[in-house]
């Protein structure tokens, strides 16, 4: 066993020094079957751990990552056999995959890098893409070089096979996706629990839905003649982010026990756990209860606060996500237009979602307050799925508005508290007219909501 390791380690070394464009031949590694069985393990480990980086915390180990290790391990066995048999050469088989397998570590760590949680903020979607593109070219180079140096030098047009063996060697492992069983080696709680979940698309569950809807839109109590009312409304439509359920429930819990929103607030959701028990987030119901907000608030003095929190796509819509359900994603004029179809004039907007400063300059006007959890151009942890709320949505609604009573003091405390913990810091665009009323809201109870204005019209705060 010693030997077996003494042997690892000189595969391992060796792999490093091909990866990294150094010197190295075909007799500095250990070609056995035992050494393959061992860069398997050791190429697994590393998936493991970055599948872990990748998933956050409140996760559960998943042996469905098995299969995505023993479907790419099949695909480099058989590239590699037809290499052999094309070759002429019988020790290929099993060369090329020790190699492979033996340099592949430096690529995962460099790949997982950007998904750490202290690199995620300094790493913007342009320089991700750069990234990927960077990592996809080094695999081909990695590839055509593992060819290089297993083929007999002795034999004629080496530099030709290894550009064509590389090719083949990696096309199926760029594929593999498309093909094959990729599962994660950690998933979240909710989402393994969501195996035994009801259909969401069952007839049973949607007529459910409309029971749900109707009983949750009866529910919302009028406004009140003579007092500017807040409605809320919260909107997660990605049921692959659990940790956005959790968040439009913190912010409605703030809004109800601080902001008198109570009575006046709904929640929609998507959720494998909940499709029996809560309304969906989809744009058809998000329009349902924006008209009837629209029917039931006075336009000239009430208030509707939207919270959308999610994933978005690279035209920044915010994804629907409901399996089997084929919903329509949330666009920044979509809302805009839902606004403007049920008459609603003084409008609130949070938005908790990757890149998601793209959505103020659709949604900014005179009578309209933009908050969004990071410029346009910038990614961070609200960026990837995940079992927890977005550092954002905790700091600015469990904290923040929880906390305070003027909306530009609970943003400024949010952002002192996202800068601490070295988060993308959210930006706030305010149009002089909402300013005023949010300044003239009465008092009510003991909750004074205020903004501070200067009298001219906000640019965007960072």
């Amino acid at each position: 066993m010693r030997a077996a390791i003494h042997a690892l380690g000189r595969n391992l070394a060796a792999g490093l020094r091909l990866a990294l464009f150094m010197p190295v031949e075909r007799v500095a590694f250990r070609i056995t079957p035992v050494q393959l069985l061992l860069t398997v393990v050791v190429s697994a480990a590393i998936d493991i751990d970055a599948d872990w980086i990748r998933a956050g915390h409140e996760t559960r180990f998943s042996i469905l990552g098995l299969h995505g290790e023993i479907f790419a391990l099949g695909l480099l066995v058989l590239t590699s056999v037809i290499l052999a048999i094309a070759r002429r050469d019988s020790e290929l088989y099993l060369a090329l995959p020790v190699v492979v397998l033996a340099s592949f570590p430096a690529i995962q760590v460099v790949h997982v890098l950007p998904e750490l949680p202290q690199v995620q903020p300094l790493v913007s979607a342009r320089v991700r893409e750069m990234l990927d593109y960077a990592v996809f070219a080094w695999m081909l180079l990695l590839a055509m070089r593992a060819v290089h140096v297993c083929i007999d030098p002795a034999r004629p047009h080496r530099r030709a096979w290894a550009v064509a063996g590389g090719i083949l060697l990696i096309a199926p492992i760029w594929f593999a996706p498309l093909i094959g069983p990729l599962d994660p080696w950690w998933r979240d709680n909710e989402a393994m629990q969501a195996a035994d979940a009801v259909n969401p698309a069952s007839e049973a569950v949607l007529a459910a839905q409309q029971f749900m809807m109707d009983r949750a839109l009866d529910a919302l109590e009028d406004e009140r003649p003579g007092v500017t009312d807040i409605y809320f409304v919260g909107f997660a439509p990605d049921a692959r982010r659990p940790g956005s359920v959790a968040e439009v429930d913190i912010a409605q819990r703030a809004m109800d026990e601080r902001w008198n929103t109570h009575g006046r607030s709904l929640v929609l959701v998507n959720s494998p756990l909940t499709v029996a028990e809560r309304p969906f987030a989809s744009i058809t119901h998000l329009r349902e209860v924006l008209l009837e907000i629209g029917d039931i608030i006075d336009a000239d003095d009430d208030i509707v606060m939207v919270y959308l929190t999610g994933s978005t796509g690279k035209d920044h819509t915010l994804t629907a996500v409901n399996p089997p359900l084929d919903l329509v994603a949330l666009s920044p004029q979509g809302l805009r237009q839902l606004f403007d179809a049920a008459g609603i004039r003084w409008k609130i907007v949070v938005v908790s979602a990757c890149q998601s400063g793209a959505w103020i300059d659709a949604l900014k006007d005179d009578e309209t307050l933009v908050i969004v959890s990071s410029a346009a151009d910038v990614r961070g942890g609200d960026c990837q799925e995940g079992a927890r709320p977005t550092a954002f949505g905790e700091a600015f609604f469990a904290d923040a508005m929880r906390r305070n009573e003027d909306i530009t003091q609970a943003f400024d405390v949010a952002r002192r508290q996202l800068a601490d913990a070295h988060a993308p810091a959210p930006v706030m665009s305010m149009g002089p007219a909402i300013a005023e009323r949010l300044k003239a809201l009465r008092q009510r109870g003991t909750t004074r909501v205020t903004a501070a204005f200067d009298g001219r019209r906000s640019a965007p705060r960072q």
